[in-house]
């Protein structure tokens, strides 16, 4: 009797999951979109929404003469058309994608360590300066973090389950999104064949 009123009074580990995520993601959300318009635009910003306000299809030859592939220039063109082109709309598709970056960084830490380690890391990351400086941005690096975390995650899902094809697709959709979003994708893709 003693045993089972112990298992009822010890809270459910799903509950402080989901607990736990939602507290990580509003707290990222937060820390992400506090004075997210307070700096002002700055050139590579203003690059960035003058590119995006072309036509999808000049957007791909402007950039075929630039430094940076086109696929952020074209989810922005997206975005701005849906949310508009005030600062925090712009911005907002960073801080966005940084915060998918961090949920996706859960799923790998829940695959490859504790608990504990995965919250603590989810914490640490929704805190993390750099993260939350670039989240603010109207540049391409939060983006490509998510495409990277989740081709990670794929891969890690692919390791485990080598005979699930969803997993390569899966993989191979993600680093291509992530080499059109930017050409540092290499590294990563480095890092993972080495892994």
């Amino acid at each position: 009797m003693k045993a089972l009123r112990a298992d009822l009074l010890k809270p459910p580990s799903r509950f402080i999951d989901c607990s736990a995520l939602v507290v990580v993601t509003v707290f990222a959300l937060v820390i992400r979109f506090h004075g997210i318009t307070v700096p002002a635009v700055w050139l590579d910003e203003a690059f960035s929404i003058l590119l995006a306000r072309y036509e999808p299809w000049d957007i791909w030859s402007v950039t075929a003469r630039d430094v940076h592939p086109p696929l952020y220039y074209l989810v922005l063109h997206y975005w701005i058309t849906m949310f508009g082109d005030g600062v925090l709309a712009v911005r907002s598709l960073s801080a966005i994608a940084d915060v998918g970056t961090i949920l996706l960084s859960i799923r790998l830490m829940s695959l490859v360590a504790s608990r504990r380690a995965t919250w603590i890391a989810a914490l640490l990351l929704a805190l993390l300066p750099i993260s939350v400086r670039y989240s603010q941005e109207v540049r391409m690096y939060s983006l490509l973090g998510f495409w990277l975390m989740g081709a990670t995650v794929a891969l890690m899902y692919w390791v485990k389950e080598r005979e699930k094809v969803r997993f390569q697709v899966t993989y191979v959709l993600l680093m291509t999104a992530a080499f059109y979003t930017h050409y540092l994708a290499a590294l990563c893709v480095l890092v993972h064949w080495f892994y």
